[in-house]
């Protein structure tokens, strides 16, 4: 199989970073499936891709006649197995919890055709972690988007010990084809290569935060001014989610026991307070 024979895609979850996924697959020409346990986040997901796409064709970004043929490609699909029983690839971007992701890959092997490659966007589990749930591991393997997924053109395609080469090459030409510029992780490494960079820019930041060197706001203005960030870890952490971070470093911390892996007072505060950036309205800045 190559990243051209993909025709039908599946993305299971429809939060921020799913339905963000499987519009950038629409946008491509892909048939692409979203399904979700909960309808309301499917409803949410399409009448968001419907705004999205008539508010770029509003700014004459795009033809009505593109946006109607993306529709067209954009299903919500609200049972998992109608929703991938004909497809080429699944793509998981659900909870990151392991267990929860291992009963849907173990599930998934038994409903999809044998042919189906499995990828997960999980940035904390590793594809090995997945693969054990199946019966086909060399089918398995990472593929992590950034957010806003349909906008950030890098994608980091993850080799499992056992990921077959052509199914790396499968997904790394389907990256291209739908608009991304892949690398590819060629052994597996907690928080793959761009998180792995971020953390010790991050975990700078909240030395300098946490020790009172400067505010949140002005390292974020420190590292987009002085060194040519397009965004501050800050502001970078505020997009991600707080609540997804405070997991990460959650999960982070009870494996490796050292304190510098410690979730920051500070990330905890603001996630107990119910403020989890920019899609709360607040986090470290406040949004409208």
């Amino acid at each position: 199989m190559s990243g051209n024979s993909i025709k039908k895609v599946t993305v299971i979850g429809a939060g921020t970073m799913g339905k963000h996924i499987a519009l950038n697959c629409a946008i491509y020409g892909i048939e692409t499936n979203l399904t979700d346990t909960f309808a309301d986040a499917l409803d949410k997901a399409l009448a968001w891709s419907n705004e999205y796409l008539d508010g770029r064709v509003a700014k004459g970004k795009m033809t009505s006649e593109k946006a109607d043929e993306i529709k067209k490609n954009f299903h919500t699909v609200s049972s998992l197995e109608d929703a991938v029983k004909d497809v080429d690839l699944v793509i998981e971007a659900i909870i990151e919890n392991l267990e929860v992701k291992r009963e849907l890959f173990a599930k998934l092997d038994l409903i999809t055709p044998a042919h189906t490659i499995f990828a997960s966007n999980s940035s904390t589990f590793v594809p090995s972690a997945l693969a054990v749930a199946t019966k086909r591991p060399e089918k398995v393997a990472n593929i992590h988007y950034f957010n806003p997924a349909v906008h950030m053109q890098l994608v980091e395609v993850i080799k499992s010990p056992v990921s077959s080469p052509d199914t790396l090459e499968t997904l790394m030409e389907f990256a291209k084809a739908t608009g991304k510029t892949p690398i590819l992780v060629q052994k597996e490494i907690d928080g793959f290569i761009v998180n792995n960079i971020l953390a010790g820019i991050t975990n700078t930041a909240w030395f300098l935060v946490e020790n009172g060197y400067a505010t949140p706001q002005d390292i974020d203005l420190g590292a987009e001014k002085g060194l040519g960030h397009a965004m501050g870890p800050f502001r970078t952490l505020d997009l991600a989610g707080l609540d997804t971070i405070l997991s990460i470093r959650q999960a982070k911390y009870e494996k490796s026991g050292k304190e510098q892996d410690k979730p920051p007072a500070l990330l905890v505060e603001l996630v107990k307070n119910g403020h989890l950036g920019k899609k709360t309205g607040k986090g470290f800045y406040t949004y409208e």
